[in-house]
């Protein structure tokens, strides 16, 4: 029996990175705090490793949303394949913000681009960068991937939101016999406390633990979405139902909230929603 080392996920989500109403906006004071959490952690003895997963927020969802690059080729619009490498090339730009981050606090991270090991192809999508994340995570770096554009096997493409990306490696590690990493549990950093449900008309509350098979039967707070090319909260819970199946669990956290983050990763009791 292999002795598996603990590894989280975090989830930082576009809509706390970014407005996602303005392209190319930054939450600068917003990140710094998360970065210094993750700080605390990386540089804690014995502490799970870490891999990091963020949204394109708006430096890829308006680009993607005007060319129209989740609903694939469409040979009606103007310049739709150069608007491809538009959104991906953005999304890098966000990316190497949040790297520069890492390294202002002296953590070393690498990025892994998600377009180069994913990829649809007939029978599903494939993920080809388990072997990567897990030679990063033995030199103690934190891999970071990303929302990004996805290549399709028959000239065709599409957009892997970040959620997705978390439950295909959370598949893989699954997967793969005598691995020497378990993923733990999930932490996904949006701009809500939680799933916020609906007591009756005028009031809602936080729901504090739940289990995934239960999802479906909440009535969910309208909550107005910003622009978003891979899915509202629904879209999201989807997800989450899919990792959970694996055994994980997955904690919602207010990522706008300070030292929430270190919290959640001591497992401490805060306001959040536990998904299991």
């Amino acid at each position: 029996m292999v002795d598996k080392k603990p590894v989280i996920i975090i989830k930082l989500g576009g809509s706390i990175l970014t407005d996602k109403n303005k392209p190319y906006s930054f939450k600068k004071e917003v990140f710094q705090n998360l970065i210094s959490d993750i700080s605390k952690h990386y540089h804690s003895s014995n502490s799970p490793k870490l891999i990091i997963v963020h949204g394109a927020g708006s430096f890829g969802h308006p680009i993607a949303k005007n060319y129209s690059i989740q609903k694939g080729l469409n040979q009606n619009i103007q310049n739709q394949i150069f608007g491809l490498t538009k959104t991906h090339q953005s999304v890098k730009k966000l990316n190497m913000k949040i790297v520069d981050g890492f390294s202002s606090q002296d953590i070393p991270a690498l990025s892994l681009t998600t377009s180069s090991v994913f990829f649809q192809g007939e029978k599903g999508i494939k993920f080809i960068g388990i072997d990567h994340i897990i030679s990063i995570l033995e030199l103690d770096i934190i891999p970071i991937l990303f929302g990004d554009i996805l290549l399709h096997f028959k000239k065709n493409f599409s957009i892997i939101s970040g959620d997705r990306v978390i439950y295909e490696i959370c598949k893989s590690f699954s997967n793969i016999p005598n691995v020497k990493y378990q993923i733990d549990k999930i932490i996904f950093c949006f701009n809500q406390d939680g799933i916020i449900i609906l007591n009756n008309e005028k009031e809602s509350k936080v729901i504090q633990n739940i289990n995934s098979k239960d999802l479906n039967q909440l009535s969910l707070k309208n909550i107005k979405e910003s622009i978003d090319v891979t899915g509202d909260i629904k879209g999201k819970l989807e997800e989450i139902k899919k990792i959970c199946a694996l055994g994980i669990p997955v904690q919602l956290i207010n990522g706008k909230r300070e030292k929430l983050l270190i919290k959640a990763l001591k497992n401490e009791k805060i306001l959040s929603t536990l998904i299991e």
